[in-house]
């Protein structure tokens, strides 16, 4: 709490220094010492002292008990006297100030000591009341419903402001009058009535209910004496002060004391406008929606969660060929088809865990009259308790959109378009077929000239020099060597795209069969001057087929060489990339490709240009290549 501080009134220096020093032995801070009313009034106002002690005789016009009175209207600090004038007078006077203490001099500190401990334990009690009777009171000014406290005889005490605008009754006018004279009913709300049979129920009901309520100095009077609160009377009719008349929803309670005492009553008004008019709107909407319902175009169901219908409209009954009765007596999943129940059950589920707020799917129905099944698409949402998210579950509403017609057009289109692919499949595999023959025939023509051309200057010529007899030789050798690995080639293209290709797969070495490729093309490296680079570490192995992996290596590298430069390099290395997967990469420094030759790469007989230049090729080596990787679980790439 902190060292309480204090503040001495007292004229007589030699008194006062005495009671500082006591004050400040005892643990207290003295803010200051003064000998007149007009100085204690403005130090107060300035230090806000915790407590002052007073002396009733002071310097000036202006007296003890007069100061305090003014410090207490301005302040409320209490305050304590200390005084030598103990006649009824005085005390009368000092009483009135609603003083914390009177001491008459001489004193005993210790009795000095109590009465400002009494004092400062008072004050911050009676501080603490106020800000708890303050805090109280503001509650009640800001709440919304009207709320009239009543003593025990009934008769109003507080109203607050809704209370005053409800009645028409200030709390001025209303203090001290009975509770059922400020709060007046009027007749109760009736609803609209159809015919004079309902009015006379209406009246009957709410004379019964005028019964039990319609007094509100009644429902006080129960309450004081049963100690418990009323139950709500809802949609009560309150007849203001100036005639205007409103609907309220009322109840009253008892008002106790922490000992358990009645103290009164109160009684609570709540304008019913708000509830009245969203009740209104939810008939309203209710009764759109039953409209909705029941002259929907599509098929629409309520269902229990237990998988019964609750309710079907015209159209669903239409679609099954059954009525509402038989429909009721089937329920939903003995009309549908047994293979569509599961996937049904787990779009509910997931419906129903709130995971999703509508879900969708399609079932097909089983008509009772014995036709072919009807194909729906099925949209159901989960209806909560007061259409709120977090409501419990009542029900299933389902829609049902009826796709027996876009299923037959379906089929239809289905076999059309699948007659239309078969049709072009057909022409491309028939075209692809020619171009593919013309190619072939176009490239083993080539090597077959050359053979039967050099053979014809052997058998025409009739050369006896050996030179030129070796040179045809050699150029009949390197057409038909030509003639045979484009064969061979051809044979590899047929059996990998036909899926004969027999492959010895086993766990192999990369390190080694990098090795190998490397010591192939060493001599032709070093004739066109080319560095062959390997960066394989030589735990690393894959699985392969060790033949066919040292074929597609072979191709790659010895195309990085055929299409290289001078000075340049072939860069042949290998990573583990992801568990179980290697990559190998080989790398040249020629000029590269453009996106368009990247597109045409692996087309058969496609050389991108190079057919025109020295470098040989039959433009078969990477679509084998592709092929023989694919076979063995890998993929092949290229990147420029």
């Amino acid at each position: 709490m902190g060292q309480q501080t204090i503040l001495i009134v007292e004229d007589e220096a030699v008194v006062a220094l005495d009671l500082k020093l006591n004050l400040q032995a005892l643990g207290y801070a003295v803010l200051g010492v003064v000998a007149s009313a007009e100085q204690a009034i403005e130090i107060s106002a300035q230090q806000l002292p915790n407590l002052i002690l007073m002396d009733v005789r002071l310097q000036g016009p202006m007296d003890g008990i007069e100061a305090a009175a003014a410090i207490r209207r301005l302040h409320d600090i209490p305050v304590i006297f200390l005084t030598s004038h103990s006649d009824s007078d005085t005390v009368q006077r000092a009483a009135r100030t609603a003083a914390y203490g009177y001491l008459t001099k001489p004193y005993q500190i210790k009795e000095l000591h109590a009465g400002i401990e009494i004092a400062l334990t008072k004050a911050r009690m009676e501080r603490q009341l106020r800000e708890a009777d303050r805090w109280f009171a503001h509650t009640l000014q800001c709440v919304a419903d009207g709320v009239i406290v009543t003593d025990l005889e009934g008769q109003v005490r507080f109203l607050n402001p809704a209370a005053e605008q409800l009645t028409g009754w200030t709390l001025e006018d209303a203090m001290g009058q009975a509770v059922g004279a400020v709060v007046q009913l009027g007749t109760l709300r009736t609803e609209t009535a159809t015919d004079a049979a309902n009015v006379a129920a209406q009246n009957a009901v709410h004379a019964a209910r005028a019964a039990r309520r319609d007094d509100p100095q009644a429902a006080v009077r129960k309450v004081l004496a049963d100690g418990r609160p009323a139950t709500v009377a809802y949609g009560v009719t309150l007849l203001a002060r100036n005639g205007l008349q409103r609907t309220v929803d009322q109840t009253a309670g008892p008002v106790n004391d922490d000992n358990g005492l009645r103290l009164g009553a109160v009684l609570v008004l709540r304008d019913a406008s708000a509830r009245l008019a969203q009740e209104a709107q939810l008939r309203a909407s209710e009764e759109r929606f039953r409209n909705a319902f029941d002259f929907a175009p599509m098929g629409m169901a309520l269902v229990s969660l237990g998988g019964e219908f609750i309710q079907v409209n015209d159209a669903l009954c239409n679609l099954l060929g059954a009525t509402r009765d038989v429909l009721a007596q089937q329920g939903p999943h003995a009309l549908s088809s047994s293979d569509d129940l599961t996937h049904e059950a787990q779009r509910l589920h997931e419906l129903f865990d709130a995971s999703r707020a509508v879900v969708q799917f399609e079932k097909r129905y089983l008509p009772l009259s014995g036709g072919p099944p009807v194909w729906a698409l099925v949209s159901v949402s989960l209806l909560r308790e007061g259409g709120q998210a977090d409501g419990q579950p009542t029900c299933y509403l389902y829609q049902v959109h009826d796709l027996t017609q876009q299923k037959a057009a379906a089929v239809s289109l289905a076999a059309l378009a699948n007659e239309r692919v078969l049709r072009q499949a057909s022409e491309l595999a028939d075209a692809s077929k020619t171009e593919f023959l013309s190619r072939v025939s176009h490239e083993m023509r080539t090597p077959l000239n050359a053979v039967i051309g050099f053979a014809q200057l052997l058998q025409l010529q009739k050369i006896t020099e050996p030179a030129r007899t070796q040179e045809f030789a050699g150029h009949i050798r390197l057409a038909g060597e030509h003639l045979l690995s484009l064969v061979n080639d051809l044979l590899d293209l047929n059996r990998v795209s036909q899926g004969t290709l027999k492959l010895q797969t086993q766990p192999v070495t990369l390190a080694e069969v990098v090795q190998q490729v490397q010591q192939l093309l060493q001599v032709q490296a070093q004739a066109q001057d080319i560095q062959l680079h390997s960066h394989v570490h030589t735990a690393l192995q894959v699985l392969a087929d060790p033949q066919r992996l040292r074929q597609v290596l072979l191709n790659l590298a010895s195309n990085a060489l055929k299409y290289n430069r001078p000075g340049g390099a072939v860069h042949v290395r290998a990573e583990r990339v992801s568990p179980g997967r290697v990559q190998v990469v080989v790398q040249d420094s020629g000029i590269g490709m453009t996106t368009e030759q990247l597109t045409l790469l692996f087309q058969p007989f496609e050389r991108l240009g190079a057919e025109s230049t020295p470098v040989q090729g039959t433009g078969l080596g990477l679509v084998i290549a592709r092929g023989l990787v694919r076979a063995m679980g890998g993929e092949l790439s290229v990147f420029s």
